[in-house]
């Protein structure tokens, strides 16, 4: 592996997932590498071990090229964040600096209460040409406005004919859940309502 395939995940193409079906965040693998200072949260390399990719962790932070098929049938390519089987699963209790542990809660409860909130997780990227686009949802008014309006120039479609939309990776790619449903743009926020509108 060469530090010249590391990528910021807000960077990666189209091209990228046509070279590379799977990236991982290079902060959980690249420990011992020379580019370990250089790196964030943020930055993702090609997977170069086997496959499917088998998750060691609730959370394991990996991007599989995927396809986005819209409510009119049309196919456009994408990647998403695929999940393990137990993304519902309690998080484990942490010591907190008081001294006392945190409750084990599920992700669905501490987001919206709703299983669609698995949504958060996938954080589905679509795209429309050369550019990206995702489906959440900004908190800024008028940045959030602009996103979607954005989106809709871009892929010269009303709502009804975008939503809903299914994606789906390979199941070799991944063992986990592969596949989900974009009922409109969403957001999750912590302990708060969610949001989902078209």
């Amino acid at each position: 592996m060469h530090s010249q395939l590391l990528k910021d995940q807000p960077s990666l193409t189209k091209g990228d997932f046509n070279s590379h079906s799977v990236w991982v965040r290079a902060q959980d693998y690249d420990i011992n590498e020379p580019w370990y200072r250089e790196i964030n949260e943020r930055t993702y390399r090609p997977w170069d071990g086997e496959l499917p990719f088998e998750p060691k962790s609730q959370f394991p932070f990996v991007l599989v090229s995927g396809s986005f098929r819209l409510s009119d049938g049309s196919v456009y390519p994408g990647y998403f964040q695929p999940v393990t089987e137990q993304w519902d699963a309690p998080v484990p209790p942490r010591k907190m600096k008081d001294g006392t542990s945190s409750v084990p809660v599920h992700w669905s409860a501490r987001h919206g209460g709703s299983p669609l909130s698995i949504l958060a997780l996938h954080c589905p990227v679509i795209f429309i040409g050369d550019q990206a686009y995702d489906f959440h949802l900004r908190r800024h008014p008028e940045l959030r406005r602009r996103c979607v309006l954005d989106f809709y120039m871009a892929i010269a479609k009303r709502p009804e004919e975008v939503f809903p939309v299914e994606f789906w990776g390979d199941p070799a790619l991944f063992k986990g859940i592969v596949s989900g449903r974009i009922d409109g743009f969403y957001m999750f926020p912590l302990n708060k309502p969610f949001e989902i509108e078209r």
